[in-house]
């Protein structure tokens, strides 16, 4: 669709909003992104099959080089997602019930699926695959090549294949203080000052009537890159 001189000027455009762009020319044409300000995504392989149901993602969180992104609809503020990761495989790609599981005579076939979601600072390893359908909770953690066919719940590590849980990040009462707190909103000006060291620290600092954080967003539609707001 572009030249190399169009996808500089579209990623060049992006940087103007916030948004950091590489790869664009592995984003497919029909993908729909609305991302927002400090959001980055590095060289992934975007492949969003349906461009009625667009992919959000949250501002400072990022894709790291590798990846694929196939049915995922939504990532939070803040996560980290590694290099190489695969999120949104279909768990049947090919048909078990048909005659032959070859494309090339059951090529009419189409995999049922949903789309993964991804709550706020979630935290996913290398190599890591999560399964369509998937639910990752907020503050959850993915061990490196780990292999996701359930959801995590918020704040929860996970590693195996396949997936299993490890262990909690923290006790009950404070996962749901910090869930309740819900930081990830409060604009990062104020985010920087905070106890981010000391769970309960935090919790109670947010407590206070603290800014909200509001930013800008930009839509990718057809490889172009417009503002919304």
């Amino acid at each position: 669709m572009f030249g190399t001189l169009g996808y500089l000027y579209q990623q060049r455009k992006a940087a103007r909003y916030g948004v950091t762009l590489t790869g664009l020319g592995d984003i497919t044409v029909v993908s729909r992104l609305i991302m927002e300000e400090n959001a980055r995504i590095e060289s992934a392989v975007v492949r969003l099959p349906e461009p009625g149901t667009p992919l959000h993602i949250g501002a400072f969180s990022y894709i790291r080089s590798g990846s694929r992104v196939l049915y995922l609809k939504e990532v939070g503020r803040f996560c980290s997602i590694g290099r190489n990761v695969v999120l949104g495989e279909t768990p049947r790609n090919h048909p078990l019930s048909w005659v032959s599981t070859s494309m090339a005579v059951s090529h009419q076939y189409v995999a049922e699926h949903t789309h993964v979601v991804i709550g706020h600072d979630v935290w996913i390893g290398h190599d890591a695959v999560i399964m369509a359908g998937v639910t990752i909770g907020t503050g959850a953690v993915v061990a490196r090549n780990a292999i996701v066919t359930k959801d995590v719940q918020p704040y929860q590590i996970v590693g195996g294949n396949p997936a299993r849980p490890l262990r909690y990040r923290f006790d009950e009462a404070q996962r749901k203080a910090l869930l309740n707190s819900e930081w990830w909103n409060l604009d990062y000006a104020v985010l920087r000052g905070q106890p981010f060291h000391d769970v309960d620290a935090l919790v109670e600092a947010t407590r206070a009537d603290l800014k909200k954080a509001s930013y800008r967003q930009i839509e990718i539609r057809n490889r172009r890159v417009t503002l919304l707001r």
